[in-house]
């Protein structure tokens, strides 16, 4: 499969089935590297996933007709900038570049918005994400903290200047 074959898409927020269906996915395949959980993202209603979906940008992977990855991009009204959040790539689509065109569609998100920084938070020992991050212009900034106040899980933040 290459990168030719894929499309990515802005979800609308009559696409939050598709959202789910994607997110609940990605918190099966890979809960360890979430703020969320599984159980958080399967209590949700429709409305609540429309909700979101109109807090943010959510881009998907697709290639004929199959969902292979998402991420989103908020605005970060406190430090300026966009918030790179909930990224995941199919376990299928790993290794094909769907990955970095996920990334190149929130950079692109940025740049169109007129925003100087793109910030992300990447949880320690995932160590094929960071290295994506780092191939797309991202460099760590030394803050770190938890995943989630509740557990021990660290996840450092990156930054890229656009």
């Amino acid at each position: 499969m290459g990168t030719s074959t894929i499309d990515i898409r802005l979800l609308t927020v009559n696409d939050w089935a598709v959202f789910r269906r994607v997110r609940l996915r990605s918190l099966t395949d890979a809960p360890q590297f979430f703020g969320s959980t599984l159980a958080e993202a399967q209590a949700r209603t429709e409305q609540d996933w429309r909700g979101m979906l109109t807090g943010r940008a959510q881009f998907v992977a697709e290639a004929n007709g199959v969902e292979l990855g998402t991420v989103g991009g908020m605005p970060d009204p406190e430090r300026g900038g966009i918030h790179l959040m909930s990224m995941w790539v199919a376990p299928e689509a790993r290794g094909t570049g769907v990955a970095d065109l996920l990334v190149r569609a929130v950079l692109d998100l940025a740049a169109a918005g007129g925003h100087a920084v793109v910030r992300l938070e990447v949880a320690d020992g995932n160590t094929v994400a960071e290295r994506l991050y780092l191939r797309n212009g991202f460099v760590r900034t030394g803050v770190s903290g938890l995943v989630r106040p509740d557990e021990s899980r660290i996840e450092h933040e990156m930054v890229h200047e656009l």
